[in-house]
């Protein structure tokens, strides 16, 4: 006999994990917008990582009517809700939730960001396009590996951002804009990014060889036209991509 969905909520807060994931599953399959509060709070307060993915599946069944109340939780004191709710968001898509994405690139708990910047790449809205930008500059892999791949989703949105940001005080926002501009492949950032094979840093130099490579055109003619670089991580880099022969003179960064 199939439960009440009275039953399926009581359910929701079982010690079992497999007894949770069903009762999500269940109140899923209702795809009933009443249940939308319930389904938040309890995807907001779930430890566990499967039961939330199955509470994220129910609530996007229910669409645009989920997005108000998971919007709600973007403010909560707790990192789990942030990031939950931001992890559902990035699966309906409403863009009614840009602006408090956006706000959460600043939050203290990175996982909570990383959360935030993808929901805004999967959204689109090139309005976040320079919040993306200013963060930047993280030494967190997986954080800048996400921010990269949302702003190659938004495009041509990022790219004038993305040029600015290759004259970042901190070299890692550089390499990592050089890095977003490379993905995108927009050709108009050729000039910036030949701009920054005199950089002092050698990753940021190995990061614009490599967008001007990946670019061709006038990417590939201001290569061929450089001296190799003096750090032989680059300057293989440079020869691979078809760069000078003549060799630099300025010291390694």
């Amino acid at each position: 006999m199939t439960p009440s969905s009275d039953e399926m909520i009581r359910r929701l807060k079982d010690p079992g994990q497999s007894v949770r994931v069903r009762a999500a599953l269940d109140l899923g399959k209702l795809k009933d917008p009443a249940l939308v509060e319930v389904l938040v709070e309890a995807l907001c307060t779930e430890p566990d990582f499967f039961v939330r993915e199955t509470l994220v599946w129910a609530l996007v069944r229910l669409g645009e009517a989920a997005a108000p109340p998971l919007i709600g939780q973007l403010g909560d004191p707790s990192a789990l809700a942030r990031k939950s709710a931001a992890h559902a968001l990035s699966k309906i898509g409403d863009p009614r939730a840009v602006d408090p994405l956006i706000g959460l690139l600043k939050d203290s708990d990175l996982e909570v960001v990383s959360r935030a910047a993808f929901a805004l790449g999967q959204i689109g809205d090139a309005k976040a396009a320079p919040a993306l930008v200013g963060v930047l500059g993280h030494d967190h892999r997986d954080l800048e590996a996400i921010m990269v791949a949302a702003l190659e989703r938004l495009s041509a949105s990022a790219v004038q951002p993305l040029i600015g940001a290759l004259r970042h005080e901190n070299w890692r926002a550089r390499e990592q804009a050089a890095d977003a501009l490379r993905v995108i492949g927009d050709a108009s950032a050729a000039p910036a990014l030949a701009a920054l094979l005199h950089d002092p840093c050698w990753q940021v130099r190995f990061a614009a060889v490599n967008a001007l490579g990946c670019l061709g055109g006038a990417g590939a003619e201001d290569l061929r036209t450089k001296a190799l670089d003096a750090d032989p991580r680059v300057r293989a880099l440079q020869l691979r991509l078809g760069g000078s022969s003549r060799p630099s003179k300025r010291s390694e960064g």
